[in-house]
């Protein structure tokens, strides 16, 4: 009797609610930040899941199609010089094999970093909002090639 009336006490109910918050705060950080690691690797290596790996490779030269349009009209309209742009094109889109493994592995590597933040305190919201970016792009690449009803065989 004892026990049920100090669990029924206000004190108590104040400090579970605020432990179950971080409780849950936590694990959902750590949860996505695992989900995004993964997915990150999965971009930069086929060392996690060799499968997966081929089948993003393979899909990577549609993203490119979407965004290489996009990043011309960028540099375009920021005035910037031909050469200037041809090589931002070989550092953040493609190499010059329109394979556009390059776009591939710095979305990767952008996943895998704000994973990492997301896991510290001081930067979990940088990596969250990072993050939520990174998945305004994916909707904003997958959404005109219909991805939904893609499958790996």
């Amino acid at each position: 009797r004892s026990i049920a009336r100090l669990l029924s006490g206000r004190a108590f109910s104040y400090v579970s609610a605020a432990m179950l918050g971080s409780f849950v705060r936590k694990f959902l950080q750590i949860v996505l930040a695992l989900m995004f690691l993964m997915s990150g690797l999965n971009k930069v290596t086929d060392m996690v899941h060799a499968d997966t790996h081929k089948f993003l490779a393979s899909e990577a030269k549609h993203w490119g199609k979407i965004w290489k349009p996009l990043f011309d009209q960028v540099w375009k309209t920021a005035s910037v010089d031909s050469a200037t742009a041809d090589m931002l094109d070989l550092l953040l889109l493609d190499d010059g094999s329109s394979s556009y493994q390059i776009l591939m592995k710095n979305i990767g590597y952008s996943e895998i970093i704000c994973a990492l933040f997301l896991l510290l305190n001081t930067s979990a919201s940088f990596g969250a909002l990072f993050l939520a970016a990174i998945m305004a792009g994916g909707a904003f690449t997958h959404t005109p090639l219909q991805d939904d009803k893609a499958s790996i065989s």
